[in-house]
């Protein structure tokens, strides 16, 4: 099988550009779609993570290019039309191929434990801020679970209506994802670290360091590797 070109490489607006006319040409489909099935396969094949953790917005950046191309159409609101003939992997001109190779720095995160699905936690790094400055030792954490990739999963839920790009705290891997976040959201709502203000039901008035030990006190084996 031949290599894929991009293996090793972080994911950029130009590689995606790529990747949206040789995975989606001929077809219509809408924008989150396109974000996920970009994002997976490359990973998938060896590519690195994008570098902006706002990989949405990079997205619509690569549709608008394509767009001027006469590539893509917005068919409505959402939804996309791949349209370019001919079309594999479209080799692109030096400029693209320059900012496609350019080292990028990708940021860590810790990962926990082993098993097919995952617990993660992030935050607004402005909420921490000030949660120090009025010398508290908690902020809004999220603790959310995916049964696929959690670093992919988190990625294509960022979109430029959140305050900021969150940082990835950590990810637990392990077999039974569904579980794990129910215990640690409900010790967490016994102690009151619910946030009632919060869109949906997964933040809590924690740090990552509450929580490690909470997985600890159950059981320290499911962070080992």
């Amino acid at each position: 099988m031949e290599e894929y070109k991009y293996n090793k490489i972080p994911l950029t607006p130009a590689i995606i550009e790529d990747l949206i006319i040789a995975l989606l040409n001929g077809k219509t489909i809408k924008r989150d779609e396109i974000v996920k099935t970009v994002l997976e396969y490359h990973k998938n094949n060896g590519g690195l993570l994008p570098s902006s953790k706002d990989f949405p917005r990079s997205v619509k950046k690569a549709l608008a290019n394509l767009s001027k191309k006469g590539w893509v159409s917005n068919k409505s609101y959402g939804f996309w039309e791949v349209h370019k003939e001919d079309s594999p992997i479209v080799e692109g001109n030096d400029a693209q191929e320059e900012e496609a190779t350019k080292e990028v720095e990708i940021p860590e995160l810790a990962v926990y434990g082993s098993g097919s699905s995952a617990v993660y936690l992030y935050y607004f790094e402005n909420y921490k801020k000030l949660a120090l400055l009025q010398n508290k030792q908690t902020w809004p954490c999220k603790i959310g679970k995916s049964d696929s990739d959690p670093v992919i999963r988190i990625l294509s839920q960022v979109s430029t209506a959140l305050p900021e790009v969150p940082t990835i705290e950590y990810i637990i891997k392990t077999n039974d994802a569904s579980l794990l976040e129910t215990m640690l959201h409900s010790i967490l709502k016994l102690k009151g670290k619910k946030v009632e203000s919060s869109p949906g039901s997964e933040w809590f008035d924690t740090n990552p360091k509450e929580v490690i030990e909470l997985i600890e006190l159950v059981n320290k084996n499911l962070l080992d590797a």
